[in-house]
C-alpha cells in the first residue's frame, strides 16, 4: 500500500493529464486551415502520450484499492472552442510549459524509490518533448513566411 502522501501525487499525476488542454482538444478541434492538417496531428499524439500516462499511473493506483478522483475539465478550456490552430499551438505551449513546471515541483515530494518518481520523471520527459514539438512546428510556421 502506498503511503497517502504517494497516493495523492499519483493522483494528482493522473489528473493533471487526464484533463488536460490536449485531451481537451480532442473532442472541440481547433479550427485547422487548408494545408495544415498535419500540424493538427500534434494535438491527438501529445493527448494519446497524456492517455497513456494516465493508463500507467491508475495501474499502480487500482492496486491500492482507494478511490482516485481525476475531476472535470476546466471550464476556462471552453473559451478556446472554434479558434485557429496556430493560436491553440500557441496555447499548448503555455500549457505545457506549465504542465512541466508542475511536475518538477512534485519531483521533491517523491519517493525516490517509489512509482510517483519515477512515473512524474516519465510525465517530465514527455512534456519535455511535446514542448519542443510544438516549438519545432512554430518554427516551421514562420520559416515557411513570406
Amino acid at each position: 500500500m502506498l503511503p497517502d502522501d504517494q497516493h495523492r501525487l499519483l493522483n494528482r499525476i493522473a489528473a493533471l493529464h487526464h484533463r488536460s488542454l490536449p485531451t481537451y482538444l480532442t473532442y472541440a478541434k481547433p479550427w485547422v486551415p487548408t494545408g495544415k492538417e498535419e500540424d493538427a496531428h500534434v494535438i491527438d499524439d501529445i493527448a494519446v502520450d497524456h492517455h497513456d500516462l494516465v493508463e500507467r499511473v491508475l495501474r499502480v493506483l487500482e492496486k491500492d484499492d482507494r478511490p482516485v478522483h481525476l475531476g472535470d475539465f476546466p471550464m476556462d478550456y471552453t473559451d478556446l472552442n472554434d479558434l485557429s490552430l496556430s493560436f491553440i499551438l500557441n496555447e499548448l505551449k503555455i500549457y505545457e510549459r506549465k504542465l512541466l513546471a508542475t511536475l518538477e515541483d512534485i519531483v521533491p515530494w517523491t519517493d525516490k524509490e517509489g512509482p510517483a518518481y519515477r512515473l512524474v520523471n516519465i510525465a517530465i520527459g514527455l512534456a519535455v518533448g511535446h514542448l519542443q514539438n510544438l516549438e519545432e512546428i512554430g518554427s516551421q510556421a514562420s520559416s515557411s513566411r513570406p
